[in-house]
């Protein structure tokens, strides 16, 4: 997610339409220094398999799901989402309004019938908001997959956030039944939370049916170029087939005949913007050329991009964008303008595919990770395109960070849990300036080729699984030869006192 420009207020991957025009960037070629696998050459721990109808007049969309996975425990759990915007959801306060705004409408989804190989099971709904489903697995073992089939309607609340529609276009984000995860501590069953992403989730195969009505196109996670794509009649209804390779979640945007792409190459990644009949040509090809242009700096600078498409799709939404695998969600005011705010959203969101997409990590606990990584490659990228364009959000960010001594005498710091973020703002001055900050002090002394051949390595040695902050403490350590806990205890813990040791290692670590 995109939050707080330096202009303006919170703004926080064989289809059947006529394409606008190509343009094609040809690149990457700087990310054979590491090697990046491609995702089919990864075992995924889970593979999905969905057949769902979309109904785009009553915002519905009903179907089956089905998870084959081994086992860890003799029960798994479900994240239900969209059960967060039910009507009995207190969603009340100045946090959630600035997710969801003020004009909402209720959603939910309904777990109407659970199969465990085979066999129907209860329907066991957890939490307070029933936003997690107990599947019982008595008997079954991690030496053998087992298959767990839900079958579900989901009613698609109207809101300002992930998941939500307008006349216009659907978009699903965080919407379908996904394991939760189990780690060293218990299973991971974090709320959704109003601030921040409250996500976390383990790489899987997802292979999705979904029927829309005629006259409606969607984009994906999957790979629509080689999608089956079926037309019924007399249903007057359109298929499609759809598979996606090791991603961290699957999310789609369904979208009337208004909507129009416009595709080109990078390398050999289909990259495709999504926008409307009606939207500037000029702010459009723009936002299409940063997509692309972000997307070949990011490969060569910290490791190939390895899926086949990238998508960026026009929605509604407060968030300025929003990270999906493959896919990402943009705001639709910025299609209609040509400005830094609109080119950061694009770079960051881009970004993103390699900070959570291809290595992921506790969002929930450590969103410090993939947001502070991801806001200082948009900041190389800017940089790198326009050293003065891109001097004003590199100031955002400096600024921001230097509110760390009101922070830390609130007992806040960048390394907490979303749930302790008080305000959207202290989450966005810590999480993405002072992490941002921390990123960028350390390329102005290391250098960037020194810091991009740290961050290389540590896409290398994470693609396709879950990183954390030790992780980062380890390498950091390595490069400089110095335990680097001072450093992250000043910048992210907030121990101000530990500047001066902070600073010492940042010196020591430089190579001449």
């Amino acid at each position: 997610m995109w939050r707080k420009g330096w202009i303006g207020s919170f703004a926080v991957g064989i289809v059947l339409v006529g394409m606008l025009g190509v343009r094609v960037w040809m690149g990457q070629a700087g990310a054979d220094e590491v090697e990046t696998f491609l995702p089919e050459q990864i075992p995924a721990a889970a593979s999905y398999r969905a057949d769902v109808q979309v109904e785009m007049k009553t915002h519905t969309v009903r179907g089956t799901v089905a998870v084959r996975f081994a086992p860890q425990d003799d029960k798994a759990y479900f994240h239900l989402y969209p059960n967060a915007f039910q009507a009995k959801a207190d969603l009340s306060g100045e946090n959630w309004e600035q997710v969801l705004g003020k004009q909402r409408e209720p959603g939910n989804i309904q777990i109407t019938e659970v199969r465990v190989d085979g066999k129907r099971v209860p329907v066991l709904l957890k939490g307070e908001l029933e936003t997690l489903l107990e599947v019982p697995l008595a008997g079954k073992s991690a030496a053998q997959q087992t298959e767990v089939e839900l079958r579900f309607a989901l009613q698609v609340p109207y809101n300002n956030g992930r998941l939500s529609y307008n006349d216009h276009a659907m978009w699903l984000g965080n919407w379908l039944p996904i394991l939760a995860v189990k780690g060293d501590g218990g299973w991971r069953l974090d709320p959704y939370a109003a601030i921040g992403d409250p996500f976390y989730s383990e790489m899987a195969n997802y292979r999705l049916r979904v029927q829309l009505e005629e006259g409606y196109q969607l984009a994906s996670s999957g790979i629509e170029s080689i999608a089956v794509v079926t037309q019924t009649r007399p249903q007057r209804q359109t298929i499609y087939e759809l598979d996606a390779w090791n991603v961290r979640d699957f999310a789609l945007v369904v979208m009337d005949d208004t909507y129009r792409q416009l595709t080109g190459k990078v390398g050999d990644v289909t990259v495709r913007t999504w926008s409307q009949e009606g939207d500037d040509p000029a702010s459009v090809d723009h936002l299409h050329q940063v997509a692309m242009k972000s997307l070949n700096y990011y490969g060569e600078q910290f490791g190939r991009y390895p899926y086949q498409e990238y998508d960026v799709v026009k929605t509604g939404g407060f968030f300025g964008g929003m990270e999906y695998p493959s896919i990402v969600f943009i705001q639709d005011e910025y299609f209609g303008r040509t400005d830094p705010v609109a080119d950061a959203i694009v770079a960051h969101e881009t970004a993103h595919q390699w900070f959570y997409a291809l290595v992921g990590n506790d969002e929930v606990r450590e969103a410090w990770m993939d947001e502070s990584l991801t806001d200082y490659a948009t900041m190389a990228f800017l940089y790198s395109s326009d050293p003065n364009r891109a001097r004003g959000y590199i100031q955002l960010r400096l600024s921001q960070s230097k509110a760390a001594e009101r922070y830390a005498a609130q007992g806040l710091n960048a390394w907490q849990s979303l749930l302790q973020f008080p305000t959207w703002k202290s989450y966005t001055d810590l999480v993405y300036g002072r992490g941002a900050a921390m990123w960028w002090t350390l390329r102005e002394s290391w250098g960037e080729k020194q810091l991009h051949h740290l961050l290389r390595q540590y896409v290398h040695d994470n693609q396709y699984a879950q990183a954390d902050g030790q992780e980062i403490i380890k390498l950091l350590s390595q490069a400089a030869g110095a335990d680097a806990t001072p450093f992250i205890d000043y910048w992210l813990r907030l121990k101000l006192d530990e500047r001066g040791a902070a600073e010492a290692w940042v010196e020591k670590g430089k190579h001449e």
